[in-house]
């Protein structure tokens, strides 16, 4: 039979020969592809994520428009979505939105549900920390979520931290790092630097110790001479457990507009300090705030015996709501307030205390608030109806005591023109005075002096 011409073009060609394809022909085909799709995939997969990562931009952003038009009107944000003037996006929707409401972090934050790795942030312009800055998290370890924020959005990352702790790396899209920062964890160490909300957790003898701490906490709890030898300011030190004088938790340590807690029951946490600057001690039920130095507005709040005693008291106050709770320090240009009954030998503000130009104010149920106490320099010493300024204490240097009861400034040594004033019968009774002190008032006792000299041969003025 006679060949067409189309065959004999085929038969050239060898395709009816059989031969084909070779297996390497193939595998080199295959590896192409391969190749191809190698560096195809990663960009595919790159893509698809970026894009699920802008699904979330328009719904953060609209709720955090929302907030702020919210904040014009009452003052504050809304704490959920739900009180806004805004369409509800549905369960069906791929974005997950969050409100925070945290003291110093006033944001909105979203996620797609496909893509939790990779969060968007926009702070609210009267946001503590980052006001009006927008933020994209990254999950630590997670390679794709990190491309994005750092490579892909050009994102400027923050030394440490987010709002979930260092799970999530966060990076600034927009705003700078001077607008604020996150807290950090620590646990022990020494030598520390501690701010904006980091925390120090003591854990073992000595943790957290030497270190500085501005707008931080440290927590001693039972550990040891924990939180010792430090700087605070703005900061917050407590404990629980200190166990001798050497051991004391928070202790040995300056306090700057900073407070100490003692939250247990010992008496050797927070104390032999420098409290400055409107700083405050909190001792616990068996003190705790005791051999201190409080100057420049600051506080000890006595809560037991002897919890704020042997301290020294320079333009600030303590507050004894134990017996005995301020005795035996010294004030200067200070007040004491005696809010416990106490005892004659332990009084809550007196025994062995000594005023220079400050006050002391019984404000207990009992007579025993300020007395066995110097005051000098005119000094002050208010009893109240139970008294509280009276037994053996010294008034000298034009100091002055106001009894509003039965023997509130009396059995006392007036000396340098001091005064006891007898506002009730029996207030200013077996009184010494000497190089013109006197008596004042309606019901001063016969015997006693005038702020003329002379001698009172009956009670009254």
């Amino acid at each position: 039979m006679k060949k067409t011409r189309v065959q004999e073009n085929i038969v050239r060609t060898g395709l009816l020969k059989g031969t084909g394809f070779t297996l390497i022909e193939i595998l080199v085909v295959i590896l192409i592809i391969g190749i191809l799709a190698g560096f195809a995939l990663p960009w595919y997969e790159r893509a698809i994520f970026k894009s699920r990562f802008h699904t979330t931009i328009p719904n953060v952003r609209a709720i955090a428009e929302a907030q702020e038009v919210y904040y014009i009107a009452q003052d504050k944000y809304a704490e959920a979505a739900d009180d806004l003037d805004i369409e509800n996006v549905g369960d069906d929707n791929p974005v997950e939105v969050t409100i925070g409401s945290e003291e110093k972090y006033k944001f909105v934050r979203g996620y797609n549900k496909k893509a939790p790795s990779v969060r968007y942030v926009i702070y609210q312009m009267h946001s503590e920390n980052f006001p009006g800055n927008i933020h994209c998290e990254a999950e630590r370890g997670n390679e794709m979520a990190e491309w994005l924020c750092e490579e892909e959005l050009q994102g400027v990352k923050i030394p440490h931290g987010s709002l979930d702790g260092d799970a999530y790396a966060t990076y600034i899209l927009k705003g700078k790092l001077e607008d604020g920062s996150f807290s950090q964890i620590y646990y022990d160490g020494e030598n520390l630097v501690l701010v904006n909300g980091d925390t120090c957790q003591a854990g073992t003898t000595g943790g957290c110790s030497n270190s500085s701490f501005t707008g931080a906490t440290c927590q001693g709890n039972n550990s040891l001479s924990s939180c010792q030898h430090n700087s605070y300011e703005d900061s917050e030190c407590s404990g629980s457990h200190g166990g001798s004088v050497n051991n004391t938790i928070c202790g040995y340590s300056t306090y700057n507009n900073s407070t100490c807690h003692n939250q247990g029951n010992d008496g050797y946490v927070c104390g032999r300090s420098d409290y400055n600057d409107h700083s405050a001690c909190y001792s616990g039920p068996a003190g705790g705030c005791g051999h201190a130095n409080y100057t420049e507005d600051s506080a000890c709040f006595s809560q037991s015996t002897s919890a704020c005693n042997d301290s020294s008291f320079n333009n600030s106050m303590c507050v004894a709501d134990g017996s005995g709770g301020c005795r035996a320090n010294t004030y200067t240009d200070s007040t004491c307030h005696a809010k416990s009954a106490g005892t004659s030998g332990n009084r809550a503000c007196g025994s062995g205390s000594t005023y220079e130009h400050s006050i002391c104010y019984n404000e207990s149920d009992a007579m025993y608030g300020c007395g066995a106490a110097t005051y000098t320099s005119g000094s002050l010493c208010y009893s109240n109806e139970h008294g509280g300024c009276g037994g053996r204490s010294t008034f000298s240097d034009g100091s002055s005591c106001y009894g509003n009861a039965s023997g509130a400034c009396g059995s006392n040594t007036y000396t340098g023109g001091s005064v006891c004033h007898a506002t009730v019968q029996g207030a200013c009774n077996n009184n010494t005075y000497k190089t013109g002190s006197y008596c004042a008032g309606n019901f001063c006792p016969a015997g006693s002096p005038r702020e003329d000299g002379t001698i009172r041969t009956a009670m009254g003025a």
